[in-house]
């Protein structure tokens, strides 16, 4: 009995060293206000690392939410059946990024044609696809850097190359190449750049495979798909901006070639002026006036209405009558059409103007004046 009694008293005191061992490792820290900063040091930890956790799933809800604005930019996938008046496109897949360091943000789309198949045998690499990118920018020059670590040519080289360029609205540029794989076409703002490519060797949603000129060059219309998708881009960035436009984008590169040409020639009669300029004043001839045939122009409206219109400084000599040739050419410098124009009883030093319009169905690029003697 003694010795039972000594066992249980013995128990409790390990009991009552154990109760104190573990009451040890309680830690109660009381701030100047009395409150308790923590009751227990594992429970201290674990409440750390779920701060830590959500306020870091916090922030990228935050990245995420505001780089997939640039994504709700890229047309539905509703919005390209209307456009091709059936279901052929479907998104295969797009995801977007952002450079912190540059501050460049990027959305990746790949869209493939869904009514073909991938048959590595019979149809190899048959489904055509369009690469599309978006990048927002808020500085151009970290833009250009930017672009030149993913691109093997710059911005200003390949709007300098394009087939086709134009601006759809101020502040935006445009362009437009192909080749027999496809095509690409860019535009840039102020503060997107925006590039879609085509793909399509098989040439099952447009024909690449046409001449860069003569009557069978090719033309844009709102079948190309690289134009339309970066069209229907545009216009949901505009459309955010509480701007409506309906212009179409392919309309406004095709009629950039005659411009292109134009320039092309505005710049040459400038640089043959000035050539003129400086004979002139080596010779001593009156340094206002030039004689001869001035001011020319021959421009086509949307409507192949061609209009021509200059004047002619008479010399010191008068003339009872100068006959004009004018010859319209095609983009290979062809002659397509001539005319002549009489002006009559011209006296000394007198300016006559001439103004006149015609009509012409063939491929036209320009025309060319000159007095007959």
């Amino acid at each position: 009995m003694k010795k039972l009694a000594v066992f249980v008293i013995f128990s409790f005191l390990i009991i009552l060293s154990l109760q104190q061992t573990a009451f040890a490792q309680i830690e109660e820290k009381v701030d100047s206000d009395g409150d308790s900063e923590c009751f227990l040091q594992r429970e201290c930890t674990v409440n750390d690392e779920e701060d830590k956790t959500e306020e870091k799933e916090v922030k990228e809800k935050e990245v995420r939410k505001k780089i997939s604005k640039l994504i709700k930019l890229l047309p539905t996938e509703k919005r390209l059946e209307e456009i091709t008046y059936r279901i052929i496109w479907e998104y295969a897949d797009k995801y977007s990024t952002l450079e912190e360091e540059v501050d460049i943000e990027t959305a990746t789309a790949l869209l493939k044609d869904i009514t073909r198949v991938y048959d590595p045998i019979v149809n190899k690499y048959k489904v055509s696809t369009i690469q599309i990118k978006i990048i927002k920018y808020d500085d151009k020059y970290e833009l250009e850097s930017y672009w030149d670590e993913v691109s093997n040519s710059s911005i200003e080289k390949i709007f300098k190359n394009a087939y086709l360029s134009g601006t759809p609205n101020e502040g935006i540029d445009c362009m437009f190449n192909y080749s027999k794989e496809g095509a690409i076409t860019i535009c840039k703002t102020d503060e997107y750049l925006i590039q879609s490519i085509i793909f399509d060797k098989y040439q099952e949603h447009f024909m690449y495979d046409k001449l860069r000129i003569g009557p069978e060059k090719l033309e844009l219309n709102q079948n190309e798909m690289a134009t339309r998708v970066v069209e229907e881009i545009l216009k949901n960035i505009e459309k955010n901006k509480d701007v409506k436009n309906n212009y179409q984008l392919y309309k406004i590169l095709k009629f950039n070639v005659e411009i292109k040409e134009n320039d092309k020639k505005i710049t040459e009669s400038s640089n043959n002026l000035d050539e003129e300029k400086k004979k002139n004043k080596a010779l001593g001839i009156e340094k206002n006036k030039k004689y001869g045939i001035q001011n020319f122009s021959c421009i086509k409206d949307e409507f192949k209405l061609i209009t021509i219109s200059g004047q002619f400084n008479n010399n010191q000599i008068k003339k009872d009558k100068i006959i004009l040739e004018i010859l319209f050419l095609d983009y290979e410098q062809n002659i397509i059409f001539k005319n002549t124009a009489n002006l009559l009883d011209i006296s000394e030093f007198e300016t006559k103007r001439f103004l006149g319009n015609t009509k012409i169905d063939e491929s036209f690029s320009t025309c060319t004046i000159k007095v007959l003697d």
